[in-house]
């Protein structure tokens, strides 16, 4: 499995800077992640941060990269595991995704937000490299589950997939609107199960 920034146990002023970024998006929005606050909060001069990055976009386009990486990984690994019960997929790809989400919060406003790729087509290029991959991996575990009849024959797989990962969007959402007090796992569980209950045979 390839390491990436989220996943790499030593500590290096790139990953300082990337955890930093994340938590000044996560607080302030994208408008509020500059090059001159990222530097402030980590400790060194801008100067010092443009060694690393060469400007904000570059830093955004590296967390999409790794991030894209952790995704594909993830998806992977639920795919490949030993477990052939495509509803306990489904249930597990939810599960890492939004633990990702919870460890890396502002990773959410990046990937959805619109500010972050209007008028700027390499990252929406990325963006969108990411979510095909995502719906086309969810759309082989609901394609299987329509072969074993677990899931309706005439379902929409590439539909289904969509309204997959809106399930993880409108988690992480509700989430935040309810100040991180309640439960992510809970509310992704009950969202997914009433998802399932409308797909099944």
């Amino acid at each position: 499995m390839k390491e990436t920034i989220f996943t790499i146990s030593e500590e290096s002023r790139k990953k300082e800077i990337i955890e930093t970024t994340l938590e000044i998006v996560d607080k302030n929005g994208i408008k509020g992640m500059t090059v001159a606050r990222i530097a402030k909060k980590v400790g060194f001069a801008e100067s010092a941060l443009y060694r690393h990055f060469k400007s904000k976009k570059e830093i955004i386009e590296f967390i999409i990269d790794e991030a894209t990486t952790v995704g594909l990984q993830q998806v992977n690994e639920v795919i490949e595991s030993k477990d052939d019960n495509v509803v306990n997929k489904l249930k597990s790809l939810l599960k890492i995704h939004l633990e990702f989400l919870e460890a890396f919060p502002g990773l959410f406003k990046i990937i959805y937000s619109d500010e972050v790729h209007i008028g700027e087509e390499s990252l929406l290029k990325k963006l969108e490299f990411l979510i095909n991959e995502l719906t086309g991996s969810i759309k082989k575990i609901i394609d299987k589950g329509k072969k074993t009849k677990i899931f309706r024959n005439r379902l929409d797989s590439n539909m289904a997939a969509v309204h997959f990962l809106g399930i993880v969007q409108a988690t992480f959402a509700y989430w935040t609107f309810k100040n991180r007090k309640i439960s992510l796992s809970q509310t992704g569980d009950g969202l997914l199960s009433q998802f399932l209950t409308g797909i099944k045979s």
